[in-house]
């Protein structure tokens, strides 16, 4: 039984049944995808598409590669989409447009536009309202379609992207910066008129000034969004992180503090590990935990499935109670298993106790973790986790705790 706490709401008998659910995990060389239109009551007939970690994994290796190749011989960084930027280019690459959600800005790239060896301002700003107001317009279904790595995905590994959004597939990304969340026409332009207004030109350092003007001749504009934008995403998303927090007796502003951790908010995110979505669910470990206490199969979700904001946070908020009440419950202080779960997150639970206590072993480790004091435990995690991203990870999102107790 747990220790009661601030922290976290009593389990009622109800939520003690859901670790009951959880199976033994399937092996991962014949895992299988969740397919369109998959739900719990059709999980016993279900055809299912099958692929294993390996084949995810080099088929999303080999997409990359492929389009950041051909990138290449347009923009030399070649970037591709990340967990805090989502990134586009137009048809011929000409134009290159990132929705940084971490720094809050768009950043646009295009052709300068010249009258001798000036720009032409107006004309720039014509053609960067043109484009914010493209932005403004993308729903996440078009976003996720319009990414060539999704589309080479599909094809090497049978996996579509964007089929299992619903009606979420319609909200635009960056629709909390309008009232309604369907807005108007007249809307989405009235905000790239204003949002073109506060645009300014990043220029590149000196010593490249030169060579950046003749070589691509081309002009960034980076254009700030309003502080307030990240809130208001956080307050759309806020009906249904409170349904499974409540599910999955997760208090809800931690749910909000590791979907600001992991992707500052980002429907879109994708890392290179491949993780998907919000929460940054890896198909074949948290979202196999995650779908065996959900849908009583552990099952690898695709893609498509974890794009979905919805499903990815009821992902996410499983994983973190299968963590929390069943992989660590043998922590008897709360605070202390409550810091060794938000790392176990992170990096996992075997990098956790080994860090703690030299064994990788939760059931050899935890008697060592229950003779130590809760802010022994949290200094001995930021401070010697092998991984910096971790031990960072774990302070973020026990500040963003308290920052998102107040929403």
């Amino acid at each position: 039984m747990e220790n009661k706490t601030p922290l976290y709401i009593r389990l009622t008998a109800g939520l003690l049944l859901f670790g009951s659910l959880i199976t033994s995990s399937v092996s991962a060389a014949a895992v299988q995808v969740i397919p369109k239109g998959f739900n719990q009551g059709s999980a016993a007939s279900a055809k299912d598409t099958q692929i294993s970690e390996k084949q995810l994994k080099a088929n999303f290796s080999k997409a990359v590669r492929a389009y950041r190749k051909e990138l290449r011989g347009y923009w030399p960084d070649a970037e591709v989409s990340s967990t805090t930027r989502a990134v586009f280019y137009t048809p011929k690459y000409t134009q290159k447009q990132v929705i940084d959600f971490k720094a809050n800005e768009l950043q646009i790239s295009m052709p300068s536009i010249r009258q001798g060896k000036v720009l032409n301002y107006r004309e720039m700003q014509k053609k960067l309202k043109k484009t914010i107001s493209n932005l403004l317009s993308m729903d996440l279904a078009t976003a996720i379609n319009k990414d060539p790595i999704n589309k080479k995905m599909e094809q090497l590994s049978g996996i579509r992207y964007a089929q299992d959004l619903g009606a979420m597939g319609r909200d635009l990304i960056l629709g909390e910066l309008f009232r309604d969340e369907r807005p108007s026409v007249k809307a989405i332009e009235r905000m790239a008129s204003k949002l073109t207004k506060s645009a300014y030109i990043r220029y590149p350092a000196v010593a490249s000034l030169k060579l950046a003007f003749t070589f691509n001749d081309r002009t960034t504009y980076i254009v700030k969004l309003p502080e307030k934008r990240l809130r208001q995403k956080a307050k759309r998303y806020k009906p249904f992180v409170y349904d499974y927090a409540q599910k999955y007796s997760l208090p809800p502003s931690l749910v909000f503090a590791i979907i600001h951790a992991e992707s500052s908010f980002n429907p879109l995110a994708r890392s290179q590990a491949p993780a998907f979505g919000l929460m940054q669910i890896m198909p074949h470990t948290a979202g196999k935990d995650a779908s065996s206490l959900i849908y009583k199969r552990s099952k690898v979700l695709s893609p498509s499935y974890l794009y979905n904001p919805k499903k990815n946070v009821q992902i996410g908020a499983a994983y973190f109670h299968i963590l929390y009440y069943r992989y660590l419950k043998g922590i008897t202080d709360s605070r202390a298993r409550m810091y060794c779960a938000i790392a176990a997150y992170n990096a996992g639970t075997s990098a956790v106790m080994r860090t703690l206590t030299g064994r990788g072993s939760i059931k050899k480790a935890i008697p060592s973790i229950n003779n130590m004091a809760a802010n022994d435990v949290l200094r001995k995690l930021i401070r010697h986790m092998p991984s910096s991203e971790t031990r960072d990870y774990v302070n973020k999102v026990l500040s963003l705790k308290k920052t998102y107790a107040q929403l």
